[in-house]
């Protein structure tokens, strides 16, 4: 019994012959040299056929083309849309034919959220298609063990110790609860590793720097899967183009771009551009999105909702970075994560922040140095903050062990207790606690209460309600809280380009961060909303605010921001005021001299 394959034109018998001679075909790259004679199809064309050989049902659409095409050809193919678009499918089959043809050295990871989410997604695809394959065609090498998410190479003699290194193997990322990602099996050697990474949306922030690991096996190789959420979490990070995702029109096609990330490739199946709408009539390909399931999602959701989008577009959202206090293009736009700063002279000003925790979040501290570069501008220097570790079972109490730590920094670094800077929000006795073992002269930063009086920076002007005067705009003007002040001073000393050494924990808690418009006014995303959000507390991000906070305490200010270009070159108005405020000043002085 034979089948046509349309696409090539080429009678396929399903047999095992000619399923040998595919196999055979991919061994050798797709492509070789024989006697003088270039021979073989590509490797695109010789898994299509093994893939038509073991499952001749199985449908032939271009997004499963396009996938296969992107998995063959790159080292990292990004799968990236909605549900019912085949992603999961495209995944299995070319990861579990690649094992088929190389057993002996090949270990093929498949991650996803839980065990339950490994069974109904991508590990329940890989062992139905398993099934069938071994129904077929008995001789294909392996073994399922299914209570273990495995296919094993090594039979099942109980004599002989099972290679857990040669197979397919199902890891759950979550567990109980928490993300333990794939860290146990970073350090596996394997000629050949492959990754099927399911569900990254859903993953740990450190999800990806496995990737790094892995790849230092002599052939690594992933595919990465998930509905697009929201730029920062894993699966954004892993499709981000290579001019970043703000500069990056959201499709209305099915689309494939370069990657940032390890250089890899992107495919981007957008659910209104189905192969179910190239034919007119009832729908071809049921399990793929369809008119109806449009349909049926707009009878209860709007075009505009997150759900519609979500679940009928699959294109990642680039607006929600619009909410968000700092963006990667913005930082790198700005420098702001280089570390190269040629200074003036030796006049920088050294600063110390504290953002403290005793249970649950992290306790952060670190230092900065700010000072006027060679080309006449002031600059604030970020060394990579730290995690002070809080010891059990010791005589100190943990504000007095956060005290010793931060004093003997201090003094190592020749930084004056004026100059240290912590946040004190319910922390009362961290104070005490710095008075007693070092100085009373450090500084609480309350993360409460409202804006300062302070202006926002030395360029945002606005028209006094009252006097009519042009003037500089207020910080209890722009922000509805201080902790929001203290986060945008950040932003806007980035976009003054006058941050340098940010680090990328730190940038990422920044970028995760949202805001929102009250009444004119900035106001930023609670804490504990962002937690809940997120998964994790912006402690990094935090310290860097204090650092901010502290760095214009001592003189440091948020400069000319390089996209106000519309303030007027004659500040003659400026001065004038300069001095009304000047004589207004002296007037209301004693005179001790009279």
């Amino acid at each position: 019994m034979g089948l046509t394959i349309e696409k090539y034109g080429v009678l396929w018998p399903a047999d095992a012959s000619d399923l040998e001679i595919e196999m055979s075909c991919i061994r050798k790259g797709g492509r070789w040299t024989a006697k003088g004679r270039e021979c073989g199809e590509g490797l695109s064309f010789h898994y299509e056929a093994m893939r038509h050989c073991i499952w001749p049902e199985l449908d032939d659409h271009r997004w499963n083309s396009v996938c296969r095409d992107e998995i063959v050809k790159n080292k990292i193919t990004v799968l990236m849309g909605p549900g019912s678009s085949g992603k999961t499918h495209a995944a299995a089959w070319t990861k579990l034919c690649e094992y088929l043809c190389f057993p002996e050295n090949t270990l093929v990871l498949v991650s996803s959220t839980d065990i339950r989410g490994l069974r109904l997604r991508v590990w329940g695809e890989i062992n139905m298609l398993w099934d069938k394959a071994k129904e077929r065609f008995p001789w294909l090498p392996g073994h399922l063990i299914d209570s273990k998410l495995a296919i094993c190479t090594d039979d099942l003699d109980e004599e002989k110790a099972r290679d857990l290194r040669k197979g397919i193997i199902g890891i759950p990322c979550i567990q109980n609860g928490k993300f333990v990602g794939l860290g146990k099996y970073a350090g596996i050697k394997q000629a050949r590793i492959r990754l099927i990474a399911d569900e990254a949306q859903f993953m740990g922030s450190a999800f990806l720097s496995a990737f790094a690991n892995l790849d230092k096996n002599a052939d690594f190789r992933a595919v990465v899967l998930g509905n697009p959420n929201d730029p920062l979490d894993p699966l954004g990070k892993a499709a981000e183009p290579l001019d970043g995702w703000t500069g990056h029109l959201e499709p209305d096609k099915t689309s494939t771009w370069d990657t940032r990330f390890m250089s890899g490739r992107c495919v981007n199946l957008i659910g209104t551009d189905s192969p179910n709408f190239d034919f007119d009539g009832p729908t071809r390909y049921p399990y793929l999105i369809s008119r109806e399931k449009i349909e049926n999602t707009l009878s209860f959701f709007p075009r505009d909702s997150v759900e519609y989008y979500s679940q009928c577009v699959g294109a990642m959202k680039i607006g929600v970075l619009a909410k968000r206090v700092i963006t990667r293009d913005l930082c790198r736009q700005f420098h702001a994560c280089e570390g190269d700063v040629k200074w003036a002279g030796t006049g920088l000003t050294r600063i110390y922040a504290l953002d403290a925790a005793y249970g649950g979040d992290r306790c952060v501290g670190g230092w900065a140095e700010f000072g006027i570069d060679t080309a006449g501008r002031q600059m604030l220097v970020l060394h990579p903050p730290y995690i002070i570790p809080i010891r059990v079972g010791t005589d100190l109490i943990a504000e007095d062990q956060i005290a010793e730590r931060v004093k003997t920094d201090c003094i190592a670094l020749g930084i004056p207790a004026d100059n240290m800077f912590h946040d004190s929000t319910g922390r009362g006795s961290l104070g005490t606690s710095l008075a007693r073992s070092w100085s009373a002269m450090t500084n609480p930063v309350e993360f409460g209460g409202t804006p300062t009086e302070r202006p926002v920076c030395l360029d945002l002007y606005i028209n006094d309600p009252k006097t009519h005067a042009k003037r500089l705009k207020l910080c209890n003007e722009h922000y509805s809280k201080f902790v929001t002040e203290l986060w945008y001073s950040v932003r806007y000393t980035i976009e003054a380009d006058q941050l340098r050494g940010l680090t990328e924990d730190v940038m990422e808690e920044g970028c995760m961060r949202e805001w929102e418009d009250v009444n004119g006014k900035k106001k930023l995303e609670t804490k504990e909303d962002m937690k809940e959000r997120t998964g994790r507390s912006p402690d990094l991000f935090d310290w860097l605010s204090i650092i901010v906070e502290g760095a214009r305490r001592r003189g440091f200010n948020i400069k000319r921001m390089a996209n106000a270009d519309s303030v007027a070159a004659n500040l003659d108005w400026l001065d004038s005021l300069r001095d009304k405020a000047k004589a207004h000043r002296e007037a209301g002085q004693l005179d001790y001299a009279a």
